[in-house]
């Protein structure tokens, strides 16, 4: 079995909702919450982290809304520079970074299943195949009250990963059809959609300018 814990706040997040509903933790619950299933609670952006640090090989890295930033001059700042001005504001130092507490041969099994899940007899091989980089991924369904919210998480190339995406869609009823729209977005990203557009030179005015 996976050495695999879900933690928040340093605790397993799963025996953390059975501790505020005021009820027994059972073992078998402790097995289904190793394979994610159980109550867990996770935003797009906290699994889009979890699948990027299992892709580079359990490495920490930093997520940010910022793409780019412009001082006073007008000079754009490098992502070094911005890292360092953060770290010194918000205190943060290197021997803070996360790292994934994972066997390497546990890490290995768990991209070789995600290859799988995107190969011939899983469950998004129908949505992949033919695709021209190979995706690894995962499926998934998440209850969440009376909606069946389906889930996908993946990350490509898979020998030399660039790009981790998760999505997550509203009563979708299964990850199979979410994804669908991963695959639009990997395939954005790796320039599958360009086309020639070729374009007439002479241009026609609409408006008659009076002279």
């Amino acid at each position: 079995m996976l050495n695999y814990q879900v933690k928040l706040h340093g605790k397993n997040a799963s025996r953390t909702r059975a501790e505020e509903e005021n009820r027994t933790w059972y073992l078998g619950e402790t097995l289904s919450a190793a394979i994610g299933q159980s109550y867990n609670n996770f935003t797009p952006i906290q699994m889009a982290k979890y699948i990027s640090m299992l892709a580079n090989g359990g490495s920490d890295i930093d997520v940010s809304v910022v793409k780019t930033v412009i001082d006073c001059n007008g000079n754009e700042k490098s992502k070094e520079e911005i890292d360092e001005l953060v770290s010194e504001k918000l205190n943060i130092s290197n021997d803070n970074k996360e790292k994934l507490n994972i066997s390497e041969s546990n890490l290995k099994t768990v991209l070789e299943g995600m290859r799988g899940v995107t190969s011939e007899g899983g469950t998004a091989y129908s949505t992949f195949a033919g695709f021209n980089v190979e995706v690894a991924g995962k499926t998934g369904t998440a209850q969440a009250g009376n909606k069946t919210n389906g889930w996908f998480a993946g990350f490509a190339p898979y020998n030399n990963p660039e790009i981790a995406v998760v999505v997550v869609v509203e009563n979708a009823s299964s990850g199979g059809f979410t994804a669908e729209v991963a695959r639009d977005i990997f395939a954005e990203y790796f320039g599958m959609n360009l086309t020639e557009v070729s374009e007439s030179q002479e241009a026609i005015p609409s408006v008659q300018m009076n002279r």
